[in-house]
């Protein structure tokens, strides 16, 4: 029998599958050069499943609230297996799983079982690792290179939306570190316990509310314009991700010389603890030079320009689509780095445009005379720039009304809203917390906005260096869950 580490990522349940399956010897790739294997073989059983512990730490996957997905999210089509010897790091052996096969559903709907076909393996001491839909063999002899690949190509469009192939996942190395097969006299199964986890995340967006009226300060409040959220456009998305999800313990933004297996890539250590993705050190404090000059990003916020945005559309159902992971160091969480949401909503005021008429402030009754530039300050909206002036001739405080102008598109006056998303959120306005803002895989973010407080921005102009922290205008719920992978038995 076999005894492998622990994880301390969440469990779910697993079942141990008993299944007569036919033998099979190919191996595709021999004994690695100067490794010498073992005479005798064991019959080895795999289980791929997903974890269930209830133990509570400060990453958002520990938490015990979590979304088990949808199939397409969840399948398992092909898997290949690595062994690298635990003593001399060198790669032994890969194979592919054969005859993957997913059982019927359980009434609980809990679990997923797949089988294969069972295989014999030398007996030793083998670190293993596994790769689940994913169309390339990665050849290499050492087991640190193996775990430093780097894939650059099979989710290079940043956004993802169709995933009818399968999602990449991967076990993560901690847990199948110093695996001892041995042959058992009585023919029994060495069980090798895999915990498969996706190298996307999951974002979902939606609105609450159709139609948000805005109010003033006055007693009774009175609405002084309407707002529709109606579209979104994801920023910031990376091109490249580990293989194998990579962690580190940091207190300043400098790269480990060297990368153990089971510090590195396990799970997020609960002090000074870092997700790192393939750019996190070129992710530096000052984001003030920072252009996306070799492309890492998709919808680069740096290069933002809403006329020729590529909107989606927001609705009251949540629009789902998938992203590579992205993090950075605390201090360079800042808008040219971080995964952010922009919102674009149509606003129309409410019988509230005044423009200057012979020297007096008049309304204006017909909304077909309502200029191309519209003036805000105050609660009230203004056709003019001097018609603005008359307005404010008294308050040199303009910055406390957000006095600003609008210009009218095609569909109307439009705002614009931003959100960075939180992976952690440590409740502190003021201050950038470890890990607080990013994007981290196999993790589902649902972000519904609530409300709005105000118009929003007239305009957006990037500034890469911007914190993150700061005030956004919307009321957004987000819940950051661990998306579980459903439970596969695979039988070698």
């Amino acid at each position: 029998m076999i005894h492998s580490k622990n994880s301390l990522f969440l469990l779910l349940a697993a079942f141990a599958l008993l299944s007569s399956c036919s033998h099979r010897d190919e191996i595709e790739s021999g004994v690695a050069q100067g490794v010498e294997a073992p005479q005798d073989n064991a019959n080895v059983k795999f289980q791929f499943i997903a974890n269930s512990s209830s133990l509570q730490t400060r990453s958002a996957e520990d938490s015990n609230d979590y979304s088990i997905g949808e199939e397409n999210e969840y399948q398992v089509n092909n898997a290949r297996v690595y062994l690298y010897a635990s003593s001399t790091k060198q790669f032994v052996k890969s194979f592919e799983l054969s005859g993957i096969t997913r059982r019927p559903l359980t009434a609980d709907n809990k679990n997923v079982i797949y089988d294969t076909e069972r295989i014999s393996l030398p007996s030793g001491i083998y670190d293993v690792f596994v790769i689940a839909n994913y169309d390339k063999v990665i050849n290499k002899e050492k087991e640190d290179e193996f775990l430093a690949t780097v894939d650059s190509v099979t989710y290079h469009s940043g956004l993802i939306k169709n995933i009818s192939k399968g999602i990449v996942m991967t076990n993560r190395a901690a847990d199948n570190y110093g695996v001892t097969i041995v042959e058992d006299p009585n023919h029994n199964d060495n069980v090798i316990n895999i915990y498969l986890e996706r190298t996307l995340a999951r974002i979902d967006v939606k609105k609450e509310k159709e139609v948000i009226e805005l109010q003033d300060e006055s007693t009774p409040k009175q609405t002084y314009a309407t707002v529709t959220l109606d579209r979104y456009y994801i920023v910031n998305l990376p091109r490249y991700f580990n293989m194998f999800r990579r962690t580190a313990v940091l207190t300043s933004l400098y790269e480990p010389t060297s990368w153990s297996v089971t510090e590195n890539f396990g799970k997020i250590n609960d002090q000074n603890g870092f997700v790192i993705d393939p750019y996190f050190f070129k992710k530096t404090v000052d984001a003030t030079q920072f252009t996306n000059g070799d492309d890492y990003y998709v919808n680069y916020f740096g290069e933002y320009n809403k006329e020729t945005v590529a909107w989606e559309t927001l609705t009251t159902q949540a629009t789902t689509s998938y992203s590579l992971e992205n993090c950075m160091f605390t201090p360079a969480q800042k808008n040219g780095y971080s995964t952010g949401v922009i919102f674009s909503a149509r606003f129309a005021p409410n019988n509230n445009v005044y423009d200057l008429v012979g020297g007096n402030l008049q309304l204006i009754t017909d909304e077909s005379q309502y200029p191309e530039t519209l003036y805000y300050y105050n609660y009230k909206f203004y056709a003019s720039d001097v018609a603005l002036a008359e307005a404010t001739k008294n308050n040199t405080d303009l910055d406390k009304y957000q006095a600003r102008k609008f210009k009218k598109t095609a569909d109307g006056y439009r705002c614009y809203y931003i959100y960075w998303v939180r992976h952690l959120d440590n409740n502190l306005p003021t201050v950038m917390g470890v890990m607080e803002f990013g994007i981290v895989r196999n993790n589902l973010y649902l972000i519904n906005v609530q409300d709005v407080f105000g118009l929003g921005y007239n305009e957006l102009i990037p500034i890469p260096d911007t914190p993150d922290e700061g005030e956004t205008n919307l009321n957004v719920i987000l819940r950051v869950k661990p998306w579980i992978v459903r439970k596969l038995d695979i039988i070698l």
